[in-house]
């Protein structure tokens, strides 16, 4: 067999885009992918009967790394690329790699290791497509609690017109199946703790789209996307109570125990349809009297507490008005 014979049978297994389409450049993904393909293939793979010749060199003999070497420069010139690792049977991905992501089949779901949590979400949204899903991962900042949790998930089934919210009190679901995140080590601070990632495991048999909205450490000054959590188990405001109301005096004092810098937000609330809405409102306009109905966490060290000049009937969080909007 000839050298060239060679290097066809060890690229033959790998899919081949036509230079000049897309996906033909020597940095794109395709060839990021194929590249791995050839440096982790044993290189006796493509070939059933290597000859006793090549035999006396090893499984890794000079003539096989020679030609693994020359697949790797067809590489460089960007004239084959490969979309995916490894495929099935029927033409689906089976593992896909990029610098941000990488994702691999086992057993009915696919894993996906997330290396770069601060990367941009099209490099997520690349490698899922590589694998068959339409997973639309899109990381954003959070308080310390959040990290490496789903704050909200949205799912279009295969047929179904509209996207629907998938309600479930152990978690989100995927086509019947628990869609899960976790950190690995468990534990670890994802972009900030060496070797820390973070684990997101989806069915393999999902043909619908999901947009999901996944937590990443903030970067220093970036405010939470999390940030009516404040109150909440490991949030800045932990163990806080103000559903009844509490006199912005209290309030102002408890964040001075936790170290955090006070701003307010006045609420207003819709006369007709009980919606609510907020307006930023300089410190020195708030009154000691004043009451608080909330608090949201701002970004490390600051928190904003939301106020009315008076008591109202009811807390405006609490007694069926409209969710809050988000406060950017």
């Amino acid at each position: 067999m000839s050298d060239v014979d060679e290097v066809s049978a060890l690229l033959r297994p790998l899919a081949r885009v036509a230079p000049g389409r897309r996906g033909d450049g020597a940095s794109g993904a395709g060839a990021r992918t194929l590249l791995a393909s050839v440096t982790a293939q044993r290189p006796d793979a493509a070939l059933a009967r290597p000859s006793v010749g090549r035999r006396r060199h090893g499984v890794f003999g000079p003539r096989r790394v020679a030609m693994g070497m020359a697949a790797a420069a067809v590489l460089a010139t960007g004239v084959v690329v490969g979309p995916s690792l490894l495929r099935d049977g029927g033409g689906v991905a089976l593992g896909y790699a990029n610098s941000a992501v990488e994702i691999v089949r086992e057993g009915d779901q696919y894993v996906a290791r997330i290396k770069d949590p601060f990367a941009e979400h099209a490099l997520y949204t690349e490698a899922f497509k590589a694998v068959g899903l339409r997973v639309g991962l899109r990381p954003v900042p959070v308080s310390p609690g959040g990290v490496g949790k789903i704050l909200g998930m949205v799912v279009t089934a295969g047929g179904a017109p509209e996207p629907r919210v998938a309600p479930d009190p152990s978690g989100p679901r995927i086509d019947g199946v628990l869609l899960t995140m976790e950190t690995s080590p468990q534990g670890c601070d994802p972009g900030r703790d060496d070797g820390c990632v973070m684990v997101m495991r989806v069915p393999a048999r999902f043909r619908g789209v999901v947009d999901v909205r996944l937590g990443r450490q903030a970067r220093p000054g970036e405010e939470y996307a999390d940030f009516d959590r404040a109150m909440a188990p490991g949030g800045m405001f932990d163990g806080v109570h103000l559903r009844e109301g509490r006199p912005v005096a209290e309030v102002r004092a408890e964040a001075r125990r936790r170290d955090l810098a006070v701003v307010f937000s006045l609420i207003r609330v819709d006369p007709k349809s009980g919606g609510l809405s907020f307006e930023p409102l300089p410190a020195g306009r708030v009154g000691r009297g004043w009451t608080v109905w909330n608090a949201w966490q701002v970004k490390a060290g600051v928190i904003r507490l939301l106020v009315t000049p008076g008591r109202l009937a009811g807390n405006p969080f609490h007694n069926g008005s409209a969710p809050p909007p988000s406060p950017g």
